[in-house]
């Protein structure tokens, strides 16, 4: 099973050293990395969830943007097997033309409604606009490229609103953790995928629902110009990322003492400097995983309690 997840992880030539291939045989013998027959259970519950949360709330159509990656094309699969009528959306800005042309062989290959919007020129005009045409620092990059995910977004929201629908979410679990995505920019309606690793969970289940071999294992970008990979921004590949993620989650305590004390005890230089970059990148991006932070009413603490409970009934 460990060649396997070697060979699916997306990205090319994905290798890891010796600690890292110990801790991922022990992932693999706790379930953590589930096996196919697992998997296929997974999809299941998913898409049952999908199926039921489309005939609570009477809806059909859902707007899926296609970055030409893995993650989209799984998510836009997912609601397809829950008879959802997909919309898949290219929304280039000055994109790799490869890029795509991923994304629309994803939407022909899985039978999807085709829209595409290239923005390019909206994009260059917003960026002027807000002086943000200087990208010489990792931070001005940033900043466009966020510009980018909430140009993106408010497309495919408006494209859903006509329909009467919604935006699926494309962001996984790995993602999640590290904070990779933005704000306003990459999280729609329903998140399909967002329990999900990134490196064997999403993968694997986009190779079960026929997403193109080439979606499966292409490079993963931020698809905003930033770099050019998701792991030159990380520090290190998806595989290593999720490793060290699952070693912080199955701590008998995960609190800073324990970490700190578990990290000290590292004596793989290359491991420990991952761990830290991983538990670094989770505690500074906390603020995105609980946006907006609501703060509680000073006399009436119990209103966000009443709401949630009138949306349940």
């Amino acid at each position: 099973m460990m060649n396997e997840i070697l060979s699916i992880t997306p990205g090319n030539d994905v290798e890891i050293n010796e600690w890292f291939q110990k801790k991922l045989q022990l992932h693999i013998e706790s379930g953590v990395y589930p096996t196919e027959s697992i998997l296929v259970g997974i999809k299941n519950k998913i898409v049952k969830t999908l199926e039921e949360y489309k005939e609570e709330h009477q809806l059909d159509d859902v707007v899926i943007g296609m970055s030409g990656g893995v993650d989209s094309a799984l998510t836009a699969a997912l609601f397809k097997e829950a008879g959802w009528t997909v919309h898949g959306v290219t929304l280039p800005i000055h994109q790799k033309q490869e890029e795509t042309d991923r994304g629309q062989e994803t939407i022909d290959a899985l039978g999807l409604e085709s829209h595409s919007f290239d923005l390019t020129e909206q994009f260059d005009s917003m960026a002027e606009f807000l002086q943000h045409t200087d990208v010489s620092t990792y931070r001005a990059q940033q900043r466009q490229g966020n510009i980018r995910a909430r140009l993106r977004m408010i497309t495919l929201y408006t494209l859903a609103h006509e329909l009467g629908g919604i935006v699926g979410s494309t962001d996984n679990f790995s993602e999640l953790a590290a904070g990779f995505w933005t704000l306003h920019g990459d999280v729609g309606d329903v998140a399909p995928i967002q329990s999900l690793s990134k490196s064997w969970e999403v993968p694997m289940l986009a190779k079960m629902l026929n997403v193109p071999e080439n979606t499966v294992k292409a490079v993963p970008t931020d698809g905003l110009g930033i770099s050019n990979s998701d792991a030159d921004q990380l520090g290190c590949s998806y595989l290593e990322f999720d490793i060290a993620l699952f070693e912080l989650l199955s701590l008998p305590r995960i609190d800073k003492n324990t970490i700190e004390l578990y990290i000290n005890n590292i004596t793989d230089n290359k491991a420990k400097r991952i761990i830290e970059l991983v538990y670094n990148r989770v505690k500074s991006t906390m603020y995105k995983r609980a946006n907006p932070y609501n703060v509680e009413h000073p006399i009436y603490s119990n209103r966000f309690e009443h709401l949630n409970i009138l949306d349940r009934s």
